[in-house]
């Protein structure tokens, strides 16, 4: 991976191509555009931006891809240029995370009302798959009806996470050029300010006292919350010097274990006033 950031950084024309090629590989394309922004700037990220957005128009041109996915790909590549664009200004990734999803709700709200019918078809497709696996399962379970707010706030809720692992991707890039060991650093200490914990978490509660239809929202809003008790963890087991295996079997159990997240979501929330960062370090 750092050979093909070496690649990317050679010249615009090595970083066209990979931001063309990269379009057919999970978050290559976009954390292209991320490491060119952080590097060079404006100028030359919405060049690249560009580049990488051309496979997507293709495809809407000359297939019968509909224009939803499409939007989709294009809207996480711009949340992931500004994203780089504002992590390279301040150097915040409290105020990069809380931006990121900002601009991923308002880009699916975008994309709600500019392709209404696709997104209500995806939200038909998606009930029908539903009441399929309540038909094969046993009992008589009620099986929840997605509505379009839920289909919506799932686009968002995936616009942000793409977004948000192609900026992680583009920044370990640039530290493994340019600054060894800096994006360890950097996220380790990844830590919400009080009003920054408190607004995902109003929002948080907000969404799920609303119902089901507004649960992908939740997911997104705290979708800061959780990428900050994800680095406490990651700095604890830095700090203590425990093995990588804690942090394979942390990972397996957040996939598997679902209070996990509401776990790491409040302490999350405590470490913006207690800084539990401060009490582990000199214990190391």
């Amino acid at each position: 991976m750092r050979a093909l950031a070496e690649f990317i950084m050679r010249g615009r024309a090595q970083a066209t191509v990979v931001a063309l090629i990269g379009s057919w590989f999970p978050l290559i394309s976009p954390a292209t555009v991320a490491l060119v922004s952080l590097r060079r700037g404006v100028s030359d990220g919405v060049i690249i931006l560009l580049w990488a957005a051309l496979p997507a128009l293709i495809a809407l041109a000359i297939s019968d891809i509909g224009p939803l996915m499409t939007m989709v790909t294009i809207a996480g590549l711009a949340t992931t240029f500004v994203a780089g664009l504002v992590l390279r200004l301040n150097a915040s990734w409290a105020q990069t995370l809380i931006g990121m999803v900002a601009m991923a709700s308002f880009s699916g709200l975008i994309l709600a009302w500019a392709e209404p019918d696709p997104v209500a078809g995806v939200t038909n497709a998606l009930g029908d798959m539903l009441t399929q696996m309540q038909a094969q399962a046993p009992g008589n379970a009620e099986v929840f009806t997605p509505s379009v707010t839920f289909v919506v706030g799932l686009v968002c809720y995936v616009i942000a996470v793409n977004s948000m692992l192609s900026l992680f991707l583009a920044r370990w890039w640039q530290a493994a050029l340019y600054n060894p060991g800096g994006f360890q650093s950097e996220f380790h200490q990844l830590r919400l300010s009080p009003v920054q914990a408190l607004l995902c978490l109003a929002a948080v509660l907000y969404s799920w006292q609303q119902g089901g239809d507004y649960h992908t929202w939740g997911s997104l809003f705290g979708l800061p919350l959780l990428v900050s008790g994800i680095a406490l963890v990651h700095f604890t087991v830095k700090a203590r010097n425990f093995g990588g295996q804690w942090l394979v079997l942390f990972y397996l159990a957040l996939l598997l274990v679902n209070p996990l997240t509401l776990v790491l979501m409040a302490v999350a929330t405590l470490d913006t006033w207690i800084n539990f960062r401060a009490r582990i370090a000199p214990k190391a």
